[in-house]
């Protein structure tokens, strides 16, 4: 998710009111909406939306690829 201009409204928020650096679909109110969910559950969740700008095997690979890169999931 680019967090440019045009996607500002899918940066989340903090419990404080700050910008989260996670979008909205995954957080909301400084928590995850889904503390459980895995990367496979994400990549499952976000191909659908990216599928249609880049296909649905680009956007599986690059998921895949990408998810593991947050703070979320860096360390596991």
């Amino acid at each position: 998710m680019p967090f440019d201009e045009g996607h500002k409204d899918c940066i989340a928020k903090e419990k404080d009111g700050n910008d989260s650096i996670y979008c909205v679909y995954c957080y909301k109110n400084g928590e995850f909406i889904n503390p459980k969910a895995t990367i496979s559950d994400v990549v499952e969740i976000g191909v659908p939306h990216l599928a249609h700008k880049i296909g649905e095997k680009a956007a599986i690979a690059h998921l895949e690829r990408f998810l593991p890169t947050l703070e979320r999931w860096k360390n596991q």
